[in-house]
């Protein structure tokens, strides 16, 4: 497909074809293709001027985080703005080594992540993924940094609440910190929804009260990885907010400026600023850092969020996605559906009974795919036919839908009902034959 546009919730390719954009590419575009505000802003700023030294002056670069920090909750009151949610995280990793050498605590670097987890694609931010998937065409990593295994509904045991199970999983931070020597772990990074093939599996709160309790306990800062969860993506501002529990740091990017423009963040709380207004300040920048254009498009994607009720929008449209639900989980090639707000995850099998996957000459993904785009669906998935890690046992795979959080009730059961047909059609040309269906995950 070679796009020539985009409006709204769709695509339209060169042959004048029309497609729903049923990922928002990759859970990215929470506004929609095109929208006039935000056409307006950054062309209004280009004309302006696009681009000046960091140093020097910019206007909307303090707007936009001022922007940010209205909405973010807590004291999350500082912003460190940058190109995209790799940049982000880099960033906060850096954040939170010169905050421990600026406090006294110089022998605090290493930063514990969840095995299997996603946090971008430099050498770093993988370093903190624990997964072959993404490591092997570059080891040896430039750091062996701890990883602990993540909550699992699959992996709970019979007779064990979910609430009691969130808290037994977050405990494996604290044997993870004392295991490393609690003077040298920096941080605790993890997305709120889940990662790799536990994607879209949301902890219980207990989980993450828990979470905190540990960071706290230990001196430990708590950085909350909001790159795909934040601006609205789960009905909420930023997915934390539904635990009430608040990080350290967070890390944002896509759904921030509808990826109109490159743009991302780091939001430190005022009492990790506290020590770099009393130092040096942060030994860190980028040449894109704050891009005037960048930053309109920013302030006007807020904008958007909040005056349109874009997130007001959400719980609703989240009912009408996964009221498809059940009638998926019926399918012999489902293994499970399961989702939070406005993206659900349906995990795709051989056999349900043992969750297999596919061998990768039968080209499962890529059928899928095909078939969805003659059915004007566009699609994001992902393979996890290979275990992600020693913890994480090789499953089916996912594909994804989260659309434009703008998207109408009844483009919503549009969408489901492309996505159905395509479902049916694949499982025919894959061979797959009716099962029993499994116990679905509740989130």
């Amino acid at each position: 497909m070679a796009l020539e546009r985009a409006e709204g919730i769709y695509l339209f390719d060169d042959k004048g074809n029309r497609y729903i954009d049923g990922s928002g590419g990759p859970m990215a575009v929470g506004i929609g293709h095109s929208h006039p505000r935000i056409l307006r802003a950054v062309s209004d700023q280009m004309a302006r001027y696009a681009y000046v030294h960091p140093m020097l002056a910019n206007p909307r670069r303090g707007e936009l985080c001022d922007a940010i920090a209205d909405v973010a909750p807590g004291d999350l009151n500082n912003v460190f703005l940058v190109s995209g949610g790799s940049e982000a995280v880099e960033s906060a990793i850096k954040i939170v080594r010169q905050y421990h050498r600026a406090t006294g605590h110089a022998n605090k670097y290493k930063v514990i992540s969840l095995a299997g987890s996603y946090h971008g694609m430099t050498l770093a931010t993988m370093a903190l993924a624990g997964s072959a998937l993404y490591q092997s065409e570059f080891e040896p990593m430039m750091s062996e940094w701890p990883h602990i295994a993540q909550y699992s509904d699959f992996l709970k045991p019979a007779g064990m609440s979910r609430d009691d199970w969130g808290v037994h999983c977050a405990q494996r931070l604290e044997t993870a910190i004392e295991q490393a020597g609690a003077d040298t772990v920096a941080a605790f990074i993890a997305t709120p929804h889940g990662c790799s093939v536990e994607y879209a599996v949301v902890p219980p709160v207990t989980y993450w009260k828990e979470i905190r309790r540990i960071c706290d306990r230990h001196h430990v800062l708590f950085i909350a990885d909001e790159v795909v969860t934040g601006f609205g993506r789960t009905g909420k501002w930023f997915g934390m907010q539904h635990f009430d529990v608040q990080a350290d740091l967070m890390t944002v990017a896509k759904g921030m400026a509808s990826c109109t423009q490159p743009l991302g963040a780091v939001v430190v709380s005022d009492r990790v600023n506290q020590p770099f207004l009393q130092g040096t300040g942060f030994m860190h920048g980028f040449t894109y850092q704050g891009h005037a254009a960048a930053c309109a498009a920013g302030i006007a994607s807020i904008e958007v969020y909040r005056d349109e009720g874009v997130i007001a929008g959400v719980p609703e449209r989240s009912k009408l996605l996964f009221a498809c639900k059940d009638r998926l989980l019926a399918h012999p090639g489902v293994a499970d559906v399961r989702g939070w707000g406005m993206f659900m995850s349906v995990e795709l099998v051989s056999d349900k009974t043992t969750r297999s996957g596919f061998a990768p000459d039968r080209q499962a993904e890529l059928l899928f795919l095909t078939l969805a785009l003659r059915n004007g669906l566009a699609l994001y998935s992902m393979l996890f036919n290979v275990p992600t890690s020693s913890t994480i046992p090789a499953r089916g795979s996912l594909m994804r839908m989260s659309p434009p959080l703008t998207i109408t009730p009844e483009q919503v059961v549009d969408m489901t009902e492309r996505f159905e047909t395509t479902l049916s059609q694949w499982e025919a040309r894959m061979g797959i034959t009716s099962h029993a269906p499994l116990a679905t995950t509740t989130v």
